[in-house]
């Protein structure tokens, strides 16, 4: 076995030998193939998370009207494979759907679990993936009740969450997608915990991205619960992109109140389980002509996700609680 082994390494050392050599004597342009990925290789997605602003008239000439435009070149152009938006209505969703044909997307209103006010959607690529699971909770004491709060919000404040199956790996994701509140600490502290519970009870214990606006710096003690750091939560510890991928940079903040300035808070994160790992992440400060597509900064991610697993075929098959599902609307 030892000889086999030593034979097909020297066979090895003298084609790379080979082909170094052919290499210097003429160029050979690259052929680019599409990546086949197998069950025993791990893949790359990008994330991103971006709260769009909502519609309101008081925001004069940042009117939704006036950036509608800027948001779907700012989403187009970064392609992710699965997109978290945050304070989205409707009528700002069915324009983005319509320029974005090669997403499909879940998420209801946090006023009625329908399509009224503000919602946390997630889009996510079609030709990759495969929607098997999905739902919505308030941050309340009563989370199954639609447009309930608790704790001192001022709003109803939800989660939207789906599970996703990769089409190639035959791998499970979860993506969750949150805009906590921003005024009541209180909130945000219970708020964390009752997310906690619903990542920990999740049924099947595939990796999870809990991404948004979370009205919060990760420092804050209710970002340091919910990232496991002392070791409180049931589930491991969670890693926040950014600080992976920038620990020796100064933050930036994410909310800038439509004025591009890098000193607001930080705010908007894109929280990884364990088993994931952070490539780059980028914090999107892009501006047209000196005008900002939002008063929030995108957050985007290259993921490395850990070794696939074999998923039976019903897995796939695109069933599960996939009511409120929209695609293309």
């Amino acid at each position: 076995m030892f000889r086999l082994t030593v034979r097909k390494s020297c066979i090895l050392a003298c084609v790379i030998v080979a082909v170094i050599l052919s290499g210097c004597s003429s160029y050979q342009p690259a052929v680019y193939r599409p990546v086949q990925f197998s069950t025993t290789q791990p893949s790359v997605l990008k994330a991103m998370t971006f709260n769009i602003r909502t519609k309101t008239f008081i925001d004069g000439r940042n009117r939704w009207s006036s950036r509608k435009n800027m948001v779907i070149d700012t989403i187009k152009h970064h392609a992710a494979d699965v997109i978290g938006l945050q304070e989205a209505k409707f009528s700002q969703l069915g324009l983005i759907q319509q320029a974005l044909p090669q997403y499909n997307r879940y998420g209801v209103g946090r006023s009625n679990g329908r399509q009224r006010g503000e919602s946390c959607p997630i889009f996510f690529r079609k030709d990759r993936y495969v929607m098997t699971d999905s739902g919505t909770f308030w941050f309340s004491t009563t989370p199954n009740d639609p447009g309930s709060k608790s704790w001192g919000a001022l709003f109803p404040r939800i989660c939207s969450w789906v599970h996703l199956i990769d089409k190639s790996t035959q791998t499970g994701l979860y993506v969750y997608n949150v805009h906590m509140d921003n005024l009541s600490q209180r909130s945000r502290d219970n708020s964390v915990r009752l997310l906690a519970v619903h990542i920990a009870q999740r049924k099947k214990k595939d990796p999870f991205i809990v991404m948004g606006d979370f009205n919060m710096e990760v420092n804050n003690p209710a970002m340091v619960y919910l990232r496991n750091v002392t070791n409180r939560t049931p589930y491991p510890r969670m890693r926040d992109a950014w600080a992976s991928v920038h620990f020796r940079e100064p933050d930036i903040g994410t909310r800038h109140g439509f004025k591009g300035r890098i000193s607001g808070p930080k705010i908007d994160h894109l929280s990884l389980c364990e088993t994931l790992i952070p490539l780059d992440v980028q914090i999107d400060r892009r501006s047209y002509d000196g005008r900002y597509p939002s008063d929030h900064f995108p957050v985007v991610a290259k993921i490395l996700m850990g070794r696939s697993r074999r998923l039976g075929a019903a897995n796939v098959s695109g069933t599960g609680n996939t009511a409120s599902t929209e695609s293309g609307v």
